[in-house]
């Protein structure tokens, strides 16, 4: 009789272990089921948790429930982790990396993005307190003072749980490196100026570096206003910064992340340069409550100028030079030179030589000059216009030596692109590649003075407006400050209405696309003087800000409502790879992250040039351009691009750069230029404009 008690009671405790084991199948099923139809199924639960579905619906009468089952376990193991995180003997980054980490999973595991259970809510809420050590023993680390307000920690440190559970979604497809970027964008500005403000640019916190760039020899308190230091501002050209333009100040007026680079001039008359990244603060479906800035001192980069130039006597010729360039020029006319070149090509390599110079389109070598036995027109794979960049010389030496079995060729070579190339049959290669580099600055310079090099790019008539476009933008492919640029005009033979434009200068590298109202000659025309303006105010030495103003002035005193110019006017100061731009109606300029991801770069956009009241206000935006990372400017000719299944937009851009044979400007270009002209076998209603800016590795202290 008294083994009934205890076999009654082991009974119990049996029934009561398969009930959590059951409890706990189900759970995962349930996680399982949802990760696999985005959608709790029952049966399916049932079938894949091993139980009947009576066990199922012992434990969840309804599906409600047990997605709330899943709600509270996710809740009770993100506090687990929490706790394990606050309580252990790990250095707070590794605590908190690990956090992040543990969270990401703990939304996978359980799917609370695909219950409605993101965000927690009141969950955040709940888990906020156990956090918040941590992020204290971080903000000591980071030397911020004052102790930051318990209520500000708290919207703060419920807002990382947020982030770091939404990171676990479905459609993010690398979780772990999700996290580990997450995590490396809350700790890479711990050892920079860090500056905490309030909605209002009331200062909370600061660290001794936030305080010495923004301050510089003042003594700064919490609730001072903060949003601007306290010396005069520059701009990266030397032109003032106006206060409301200031990126922490900006990012309190419009809530949105502003980037920048600005000079600090103290009362000594020393600038110091300081990168600028005010981020604001916010939860998903809540107010701003503060803004972050990062400062980082980058005076240091500016040296990089001055490395760029090299020691007199170190540009000398290494050999004696095979031709005479020079007296070429000023001894033989300007449309002989051709003929002259190819026939001193030919003494010095002893062999039959021809020039070829690409049609205006990219499509095709045209032969300038040299003998019969070459061919008068060579198929060439698809250069941007009438250039050759490195990257595209492989596959034409191939069509070459497909065409042509044994002929040597040699790219004539300009400051990053060829303007032309020599076949020769057999011969020295090498001494052809040195007349080839002679021969292209010399055909530029003639090209100036006669017709004979423009009209052999020309496998067709060109209508006036396109004749006009061509004549303005300038060479497609370029070295400017520590980058390439490669731009392109589609189609090349007709409309004619926009253009882009670049040059650099001290003050950086100025880049413009525009996109003037209109078809034909009378947009070609307009664009033109959009274009005059701009050069004029650029060699005048004008801000950007009065550029983009005298470009209005022009379009809007030709006096007709229906004329109008869309446009970017922007500068690429390569010492702190900042992009600044002003955006008049134009589509936005594109970041492509390193991922092949595209960031839009949206901004109060200004209507375009030439409408509403001749004195209007431009204000510029900036971003700082990170590793990897390149700039696209296009017309809406390249997203307006018709397809079969409708318009080419910014997937179609995505997915070209994506194809791209390498992360080179002109590979990038080449690449959009491509998919656009394939997208339809409909020709192109519309000028297609893109340029593609690649930065290199930077310079000076910041690499």
């Amino acid at each position: 009789m008294e083994r009934l008690p205890r076999a009654a009671g082991g009974e119990g405790a049996r029934q009561r272990s398969d009930a959590r084991r059951n409890r706990a199948a189900i759970l995962a099923a349930a996680a399982h089921e949802l990760s696999v139809d985005a959608e709790l199924n029952m049966q399916g639960v049932a079938a894949t948790a091993g139980v009947s579905r009576a066990t199922l619906y012992r434990h969840f009468p309804t599906r409600s429930s047990l997605e709330e089952a899943l709600r509270a376990e996710g809740l009770a193991t993100a506090e687990r982790v929490i706790a394990d995180a606050a309580t252990g003997a790990r250095p707070p980054l590794a605590s908190l990396r690990r956090v992040i980490s543990a969270l990401a999973e703990l939304t996978a595991t359980f799917r609370l993005d695909l219950i409605g259970a993101l965000p927690l809510g009141g969950g955040s809420e709940r888990l906020a307190p156990a956090l918040a050590p941590l992020l204290d023993e971080l903000r000591g680390a980071a030397e911020l003072a004052p102790a930051l307000p318990e209520r500000w920690m708290r919207r703060a440190t419920t807002h990382l749980i947020d982030l770091s559970l939404e990171l676990g979604s479905h459609d993010v497809e690398d979780r772990a490196g999700e996290a580990a970027r997450f995590y490396r964008s809350l700790t890479e500005p711990l050892d920079q100026g860090l500056v905490i403000l309030d909605p209002s640019g009331s200062l909370l916190a600061i660290n001794p570096l936030g305080a010495r760039l923004v301050a510089v020899d003042e003594t700064v308190e919490p609730g001072d206003r903060m949003t601007e230091p306290r010396v005069q501002v520059l701009y990266e050209d030397g032109s003032p910064c106006p206060d409301d333009a200031y990126p922490l100040n900006a990012a309190v007026m419009t809530g949105s992340r502003h980037t920048g680079v600005r000079g600090h001039a103290g009362a000594d008359g020393a600038v110091t340069w300081v990168a600028v990244d005010a981020l604001p603060l916010r939860r998903d479906g809540q107010g701003l409550y503060g803004i972050v800035g990062v400062l980082s001192d980058v005076t240091a980069e500016k040296q990089w100028e001055a490395e760029r130039l090299r020691p007199p006597g170190r540009l000398g010729l290494a050999r004696p030079v095979p031709l005479d360039i020079a007296r070429v020029l000023d001894e033989i006319p300007p449309h002989l030179f051709p003929e002259q070149f190819v026939s001193e090509a030919r003494r010095i390599t002893g062999t039959p030589v021809a020039l070829y110079v690409l049609d205006i389109d990219g499509s095709h070598l045209l032969r300038l000059a040299g003998a019969e036995e070459f061919p008068a027109r060579l198929d060439a794979p698809l250069a941007l216009g009438p250039e050759l960049a490195p990257d595209g010389i492989p596959a034409l030496q191939a069509r070459v030596q497909t065409d042509l079995p044994g002929v040597a060729m040699a790219p004539m070579w300009l400051r990053g692109r060829a303007v032309g190339v020599l076949l020769a049959v057999g011969g020295s290669e090498e001494g052809l590649l040195d007349l080839a580099r002679h021969g292209a600055g010399a055909m530029e310079l003639a090209g100036g003075y006669t017709d004979a090099f423009d009209a052999a790019r020309r496998r067709k008539e060109t209508t006036a407006a396109a004749e006009l476009q061509q004549s303005l933008v300038p060479p497609r492919i370029a070295r400017i400050g520590s980058g390439e640029l490669a731009g392109s005009v589609l189609p090349s033979y007709e409309v004619g209405g926009d253009w882009f434009d670049y040059v650099e200068n001290r003050d950086g590298a100025w880049i413009a696309v525009a996109d003037a109202a209109g078809k034909g000659a009378t947009a070609g025309a307009l664009g033109g003087i959009a274009l005059a303006a701009l050069r004029a105010a650029r060699r005048s030495d004008q801000t950007l800000e009065q550029a983009a103003h005298a470009m209005h002035e022009v379009i809007y005193d030709v006096g007709r409502p229906e004329f109008f110019v869309t446009a970017i006017v922007a500068r690429w100061h390569a010492v702190y790879s900042v992009f600044s731009w002003i955006n008049c109606g134009h589509p936005p300029p594109l970041v492509v992250r390193p991922d092949n991801t595209i960031e839009q770069l949206m901004a109060e956009s200004n209507l375009p040039l030439g409408l509403l009241e001749r004195e209007r206000r431009f204000s510029r935006r900036q971003r700082r351009l990170g590793p990897g990372e390149l700039l696209i400017l296009h017309s809406d000719g390249i997203t307006a691009r018709r397809t079969e299944d409708g318009l080419f937009g910014l997937d179609g851009i995505e997915q070209a750069v994506a194809r791209a044979s390498s992360r080179s400007a002109t590979a990038t270009a080449r690449a959009i230029q491509e998919a656009v002209i394939s997208a339809s076998v409909d020709p192109l209603q519309d000028d297609a404009v893109v340029v593609v800016l690649a930065p290199t590795t930077s310079q000076g202290s910041g690499g």
